[in-house]
Protein backbone atom coordinates (compact mmCIF):
# COMPACT_ATOMS: atom_id res chain seq x y z
CA UNK A 1 0.00 0.00 0.00
CA UNK A 2 1.52 3.40 -0.98
CA UNK A 3 1.68 6.21 1.55
CA UNK A 4 -0.52 8.00 -0.73
CA UNK A 5 -3.47 5.73 -0.24
CA UNK A 6 -2.81 5.14 3.86
CA UNK A 7 -3.37 8.70 3.99
CA UNK A 8 -6.41 9.01 1.89
CA UNK A 9 -7.50 6.60 4.48
CA UNK A 10 -6.90 8.23 6.51
CA UNK A 11 -8.45 11.15 5.94
CA UNK A 12 -11.54 8.85 4.72
CA UNK A 13 -11.87 7.52 8.34
CA UNK A 14 -11.16 11.25 9.88
CA UNK A 15 -14.50 12.86 7.58
CA UNK A 16 -16.30 9.62 8.79
CA UNK A 17 -16.18 10.14 12.47
CA UNK A 18 -16.10 14.15 11.57
CA UNK A 19 -19.70 12.97 9.50
CA UNK A 20 -20.85 10.69 12.62
CA UNK A 21 -20.81 13.50 15.51
CA UNK A 22 -22.34 15.76 13.57
CA UNK A 23 -25.06 13.71 12.73
CA UNK A 24 -25.35 13.13 16.20
CA UNK A 25 -25.24 16.84 17.69
CA UNK A 26 -27.78 18.06 14.55
CA UNK A 27 -29.92 14.88 15.76
CA UNK A 28 -29.79 16.33 19.58
CA UNK A 29 -30.48 19.85 17.76
CA UNK A 30 -33.60 18.67 16.22
CA UNK A 31 -35.20 16.67 19.14
CA UNK A 32 -33.95 19.48 21.23
CA UNK A 33 -36.14 21.99 18.82
CA UNK A 34 -38.78 19.54 18.21
CA UNK A 35 -39.39 18.97 22.27
CA UNK A 36 -39.35 22.68 22.76
CA UNK A 37 -41.78 23.62 20.08
CA UNK A 38 -44.09 20.59 21.41
CA UNK A 39 -43.55 22.41 24.93
CA UNK A 40 -44.61 25.53 23.73
CA UNK A 41 -47.67 24.29 21.85
CA UNK A 42 -48.68 21.97 25.22
CA UNK A 43 -48.11 25.27 27.31
CA UNK A 44 -50.99 27.49 24.90
CA UNK A 45 -52.75 24.95 24.92
CA UNK A 46 -53.44 24.49 28.66
CA UNK A 47 -53.13 28.49 28.68
CA UNK A 48 -56.28 28.49 26.08
CA UNK A 49 -57.92 25.83 27.94
CA UNK A 50 -57.24 27.30 31.61
CA UNK A 51 -58.96 30.78 30.07
CA UNK A 52 -62.11 28.75 28.48
CA UNK A 53 -62.75 27.23 31.68
CA UNK A 54 -62.36 30.90 33.44
CA UNK A 55 -65.12 31.92 30.86
CA UNK A 56 -67.21 29.07 31.21
CA UNK A 57 -66.97 29.31 34.89
CA UNK A 58 -67.81 33.22 35.18
CA UNK A 59 -70.58 32.77 32.94
CA UNK A 60 -72.22 29.67 35.18
CA UNK A 61 -71.94 32.16 38.14
CA UNK A 62 -73.82 34.84 36.16
CA UNK A 63 -76.48 32.47 35.04
CA UNK A 64 -77.10 31.11 38.68
CA UNK A 65 -77.21 34.75 40.07
CA UNK A 66 -79.57 35.88 37.26
CA UNK A 67 -82.00 32.75 38.36
CA UNK A 68 -81.94 33.33 41.90
CA UNK A 69 -82.54 37.04 41.45
CA UNK A 70 -85.34 36.38 39.44
CA UNK A 71 -86.81 33.76 41.88
CA UNK A 72 -86.58 35.35 44.93
CA UNK A 73 -87.69 38.30 42.96
CA UNK A 74 -84.41 40.29 44.34
CA UNK A 75 -83.48 44.17 42.34
CA UNK A 76 -79.96 42.77 42.33
CA UNK A 77 -77.33 39.87 43.44
CA UNK A 78 -73.83 40.09 43.78
CA UNK A 79 -71.15 37.69 44.41
CA UNK A 80 -67.80 40.27 46.95
CA UNK A 81 -64.75 38.11 47.34
CA UNK A 82 -61.96 39.08 49.40
CA UNK A 83 -58.57 40.04 48.54
CA UNK A 84 -55.85 42.22 50.30
CA UNK A 85 -54.95 45.55 49.26
CA UNK A 86 -51.31 46.65 50.24
CA UNK A 87 -50.13 46.59 53.94
CA UNK A 88 -49.81 48.74 56.81
CA UNK A 89 -46.25 50.46 58.15
CA UNK A 90 -46.28 47.28 60.48
CA UNK A 91 -46.84 44.47 57.26
CA UNK A 92 -49.87 43.79 58.30
CA UNK A 93 -51.90 43.11 54.97
CA UNK A 94 -55.04 45.69 54.11
CA UNK A 95 -58.43 43.24 54.00
CA UNK A 96 -60.65 44.72 51.23
CA UNK A 97 -63.54 43.03 49.09
CA UNK A 98 -64.87 43.55 45.82
CA UNK A 99 -67.92 42.86 43.59
CA UNK A 100 -67.05 40.18 41.07
CA UNK A 101 -70.32 38.99 39.51
CA UNK A 102 -73.45 40.72 39.47
CA UNK A 103 -76.94 40.40 38.09
CA UNK A 104 -79.36 43.18 38.15
CA UNK A 105 -83.35 43.61 37.59
CA UNK A 106 -83.41 46.43 34.53
CA UNK A 107 -84.90 49.04 36.93
CA UNK A 108 -81.89 48.68 39.48
CA UNK A 109 -78.27 50.82 39.01
CA UNK A 110 -75.37 48.63 38.83
CA UNK A 111 -73.26 48.27 42.05
CA UNK A 112 -70.21 47.15 40.49
CA UNK A 113 -67.91 49.65 39.97
CA UNK A 114 -68.71 51.83 43.21
CA UNK A 115 -68.22 48.54 44.89
CA UNK A 116 -64.02 47.52 44.10
CA UNK A 117 -61.20 47.60 46.86
CA UNK A 118 -63.71 47.96 50.06
CA UNK A 119 -61.67 48.51 52.86
CA UNK A 120 -62.89 45.45 55.23
CA UNK A 121 -62.25 47.48 58.45
CA UNK A 122 -65.24 50.08 57.98
CA UNK A 123 -67.72 46.96 57.30
CA UNK A 124 -67.45 45.25 60.73
CA UNK A 125 -71.65 44.79 61.02
CA UNK A 126 -71.54 42.96 57.92
CA UNK A 127 -69.04 40.45 59.00
CA UNK A 128 -70.72 40.08 62.25
CA UNK A 129 -74.20 39.28 60.57
CA UNK A 130 -72.21 36.89 58.14
CA UNK A 131 -71.17 35.19 61.18
CA UNK A 132 -74.24 35.28 63.23
CA UNK A 133 -77.42 35.05 60.59
CA UNK A 134 -76.31 34.07 57.26
CA UNK A 135 -78.89 33.82 54.41
CA UNK A 136 -81.58 35.53 56.69
CA UNK A 137 -83.81 38.09 55.00
CA UNK A 138 -82.89 41.26 57.27
CA UNK A 139 -84.52 44.85 56.99
CA UNK A 140 -82.27 47.62 56.22
CA UNK A 141 -83.82 50.00 58.96
CA UNK A 142 -83.22 47.56 61.89
CA UNK A 143 -79.45 47.37 61.27
CA UNK A 144 -77.69 49.99 63.48
CA UNK A 145 -75.87 53.45 61.83
CA UNK A 146 -73.08 51.91 60.50
CA UNK A 147 -70.88 52.14 56.82
CA UNK A 148 -72.77 49.11 55.89
CA UNK A 149 -76.21 50.82 56.67
CA UNK A 150 -75.04 54.05 54.38
CA UNK A 151 -74.40 51.85 51.57
CA UNK A 152 -77.41 49.96 51.81
CA UNK A 153 -79.38 52.94 52.02
CA UNK A 154 -77.71 54.86 49.20
CA UNK A 155 -79.17 51.91 46.88
CA UNK A 156 -82.20 52.09 47.80
CA UNK A 157 -81.98 48.56 49.78
CA UNK A 158 -85.18 47.64 52.06
CA UNK A 159 -84.14 44.22 52.54
CA UNK A 160 -81.17 42.00 51.99
CA UNK A 161 -79.63 38.51 52.55
CA UNK A 162 -75.78 37.69 52.80
CA UNK A 163 -74.21 34.37 52.88
CA UNK A 164 -70.87 33.42 53.38
CA UNK A 165 -68.57 31.61 50.59
CA UNK A 166 -65.51 29.59 51.83
CA UNK A 167 -62.39 27.95 50.04
CA UNK A 168 -62.40 24.28 49.81
CA UNK A 169 -61.30 23.51 53.31
CA UNK A 170 -64.52 24.38 54.31
CA UNK A 171 -62.91 27.51 56.77
CA UNK A 172 -60.89 30.18 54.96
CA UNK A 173 -63.07 33.22 53.78
CA UNK A 174 -63.55 33.90 50.20
CA UNK A 175 -66.00 36.03 50.04
CA UNK A 176 -70.04 36.19 50.45
CA UNK A 177 -73.41 36.61 48.11
CA UNK A 178 -75.98 39.07 48.72
CA UNK A 179 -79.91 39.85 47.21
CA UNK A 180 -81.14 43.11 47.86
CA UNK A 181 -84.57 43.74 47.79
CA UNK A 182 -85.51 47.28 47.19
CA UNK A 183 -89.31 47.02 47.90
CA UNK A 184 -91.22 44.77 50.27
CA UNK A 185 -93.52 44.41 47.92
CA UNK A 186 -91.43 41.86 46.08
CA UNK A 187 -91.25 39.72 49.10
CA UNK A 188 -94.89 40.16 50.34
CA UNK A 189 -95.67 38.94 46.18
CA UNK A 190 -93.65 35.86 46.93
CA UNK A 191 -95.07 34.60 50.32
CA UNK A 192 -98.76 35.69 49.11
CA UNK A 193 -98.06 32.66 47.06
CA UNK A 194 -97.32 30.37 49.44
CA UNK A 195 -93.91 30.70 49.89
CA UNK A 196 -92.66 31.48 53.49
CA UNK A 197 -90.03 33.73 54.09
CA UNK A 198 -87.92 30.12 55.21
CA UNK A 199 -87.97 28.54 52.12
CA UNK A 200 -86.58 31.60 50.07
CA UNK A 201 -83.93 31.69 52.61
CA UNK A 202 -83.52 28.20 51.80
CA UNK A 203 -82.92 29.10 48.09
CA UNK A 204 -80.71 31.67 48.49
CA UNK A 205 -78.53 29.40 50.45
CA UNK A 206 -78.39 26.55 48.00
CA UNK A 207 -77.57 29.16 45.19
CA UNK A 208 -74.80 30.55 47.75
CA UNK A 209 -73.01 26.95 47.97
CA UNK A 210 -73.68 26.44 44.26
CA UNK A 211 -71.99 29.41 43.52
CA UNK A 212 -68.87 28.58 46.08
CA UNK A 213 -68.33 25.71 44.04
CA UNK A 214 -67.84 27.00 40.86
CA UNK A 215 -65.93 29.75 42.44
CA UNK A 216 -63.21 27.05 43.73
CA UNK A 217 -63.14 25.49 40.60
CA UNK A 218 -62.61 29.01 38.54
CA UNK A 219 -60.03 31.08 41.43
CA UNK A 220 -57.99 26.94 42.46
CA UNK A 221 -58.62 28.39 45.84
CA UNK A 222 -57.72 25.76 48.31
Amino acid sequence: MTPSSDGFSAFRETAQLAGEVIGVLLAGVIIGAWGAIKNKKISVLWKRKHEQRLIEAHSQIHEILTELRITVRACRCLIFQFHNGGSFADGSSIKRFSVTHESCSTLSQTMILESQDVLLSRYSSLMEILETQPGKILAVNTLPMSAFRSSLEINSVEYFSIVPLRCSDGISPLGFLVCHWCSSDSLDEIESEGISQSSIESIIVDSANTVNSHLIYKTGKQ
